[in-house]
């Protein structure tokens, strides 16, 4: 018997939505519509949290009778639907008894959303347009956690993309990604930045992603890192005209004629055939990528997400990411990442220890061809030890740290397009001798 599909929609979103995706995936799926079943939740609610929403989708899974029993029901998530998935996978099995087996996910914020921060005003105007009823509340808790370089996304991805349990790939969940790289028309698209769909970031989408762990703390002039990439295999693709809304198929909008058929293939594909898929995909995407006639179509983006603390845990709010290269290439290296190559930075606006930098790969790229050999990352933090006197940390001169050295053999392994980097940097923070001091009672007094 067929496995029942659940459709789980996105923020500010509802099941009606998918009617006609699922209606068109109904035939060519062979499955009753018994067995298709479109889940709605309270999106708008200023009071709603993530945690409530996976608790809410355990008793409605129960209440509706959904299969328990390992890899018995199948799944399509649209943008913040995906958080939500994930977050109760993760919470509630293991690899070996998740009940999901294929997982669709249509432009995830899986890392987040450049609206996220905007404002009621924006989304109300360019994403909504004017609805009273709307603007009054906006979810903004779950918003909070949909920001660029939220705690939230990060906490996540340590749970299910980079912890101890591997959720994806063959044999387990079979995850497949898809998203537009086209932006919206109108007055809304005030709203498009180059390689997103209007809404998500190419780079936030990809589940495929890496985590930097840099220690400062041990031997700030000679740090050392470790890089290490997500856990399991999920196959990822980026459709031609697709925005956040076409791609969902709403009254009839896909735009480009392989999303459906991505969709169905991702539904149907086997365990044994699940590494070819991923591949195709790939393939796929670089074609289209070469072949794009915009920036926002072949250029290729990395959202690089830094989160800066101390040995104390102390989150880092007052930081500087510094990108230079060696000493004969110092200032002309400088001058293209921080001019060029990172594109935009957003610091979350409840903890700024947490930043994303979105970096043009395709323009880095092709700087590869010049003469330079070496790409150094440091940073400066305040407060800063010597100036304070008391506390702080030592990052003002050469001589103070030293920077994590790139080689430009290895810049693809850290600057790849269309994914997210988590980069972790671990500081010093050090004491002044004299910030407490114990003196010896003296025979005079």
């Amino acid at each position: 018997m067929p496995n029942p599909l659940v459709i789980i929609h996105g923020w500010s979103d509802n099941s009606a939505s998918f009617k006609q995706l699922a209606i068109a995936l109904q035939t060519r799926l062979k499955r009753a519509a018994r067995l298709i079943n479109l889940a709605d939740y309270v999106s708008m609610d200023d009071e709603v949290t993530y945690d409530d929403l996976v608790t809410a989708l355990s008793f409605a899974w129960q209440v509706n009778k959904l299969p328990n029993t390992p890899s018995s029901v199948d799944v399509i998530v649209h943008s913040t639907g995906g958080l939500i998935i994930r977050d109760w996978i993760s919470r509630n099995f293991t690899p070996q008894t998740v009940p999901i087996k294929h997982l669709v996910m249509l432009a995830p914020a899986n890392f987040g959303s450049a609206l996220a921060h905007k404002g009621n005003a924006f989304y109300g105007r360019i994403i909504k347009g004017f609805n009273s009823q709307k603007l009054l509340q906006v979810g903004a808790k779950l918003l909070k956690g949909l920001e660029l370089a939220s705690p939230y996304s990060w906490q996540l991805a340590q749970r299910d993309r980079f912890g101890t349990k591997n959720f994806y790939g063959p044999d387990n969940i079979l995850c497949t990604v898809l998203i537009g790289n086209t932006g919206y028309k109108g007055i809304s698209a005030a709203a498009n930045e180059d390689g997103s769909d209007g809404t998500v970031r190419i780079a936030c989408a990809n589940l495929n992603c890496a985590y930097i762990k840099a220690d400062f703390s041990q031997d700030p002039l000679n740090p050392t890192y470790t890089l290490a990439r997500s856990k399991g295999t999920t196959a990822f693709a980026v459709l031609d005209k697709e925005n956040h809304s076409t791609i969902t198929n709403k009254d009839n909008s896909a735009q480009n004629p392989d999303t459906l058929n991505y969709i169905y293939q991702a539904l149907t594909v086997t365990d044994k055939d699940f590494p070819a898929w991923c591949k195709t995909l790939t393939d796929k995407t670089s074609q289209l990528m070469q072949q794009g006639t915009t920036k926002s179509a072949t250029h290729g983006f990395q959202n690089t997400v830094s989160f800066v603390h101390d040995q104390f845990d102390q989150h880092i709010q007052d930081y500087f990411l510094e990108f230079y290269g060696d000493e004969e290439n110092l200032h002309w290296l400088a001058q293209l990442f921080h001019g060029g190559i990172i594109t935009t930075t957003h610091a979350y606006i409840g903890d700024t220890s947490f930043r994303s930098l979105y970096m043009d790969c395709t323009l880095l790229q092709q700087e590869l061809t010049k003469d330079w050999q070496t790409l150094n990352i440091s940073l400066t933090a305040l407060p800063e030890f010597k100036r304070n006197g008391n506390v702080g940390y030592r990052t003002f001169t050469d001589k103070d740290i030293g920077a994590i050295a790139i080689a430009k053999t290895k810049i693809n392994e850290i600057f790849t397009a269309n994914r997210t980097l988590l980069l972790e940097i671990l500081l010093r923070r050090e004491q002044a001798e004299t910030l407490l001091t114990i003196q010896p009672l003296s025979e005079k007094t």
